[in-house]
């Protein structure tokens, strides 16, 4: 993946990311279940304490995976507007961070908030 790479996107009719690693939330609408099977998912170590912080602080590790998508968010995202809110906005931030850290992070989701680019498919 070139270095300008980065960012979140929605994920539509395009090809996800080559070699992206796809976790799908099926009829998981919690806050804590969403975020117990991201850390599940993605092998997250012991401490992961299942909240946006410590996603963060995960997913900003230049070892975790650099291409994640996401779906199966639209339940979540109709049932609690605020929380799926942060998780991108979460999302976002780690993208920044780890594009600051030249170890850049993709993430697709395939719930729409307007604001989401995309994925150009590249």
């Amino acid at each position: 993946m070139a270095p300008a790479q980065h960012g979140l996107f929605l994920l539509t009719d395009q090809a996800a990311p080559a070699g992206a690693l796809h976790i799908d939330f099926g009829d998981r609408t919690s806050t804590a279940l969403v975020l117990q099977h991201l850390g599940q998912a993605l092998a997250f170590p012991e401490w992961y304490g299942a909240n946006f912080d410590a996603l963060f602080d995960c997913l900003s590790d230049p070892d975790a995976p650099d291409a994640i998508c996401l779906s199966g968010l639209h339940a979540y995202q109709q049932r609690h507007p605020d929380d799926f809110a942060t998780l991108i906005e979460v999302l976002r931030a780690t993208c920044e961070a780890r594009a600051e850290m030249e170890a850049p992070l993709i993430v697709c989701v395939d719930a729409a908030t307007g604001d989401i680019a995309p994925w150009p498919g590249r």
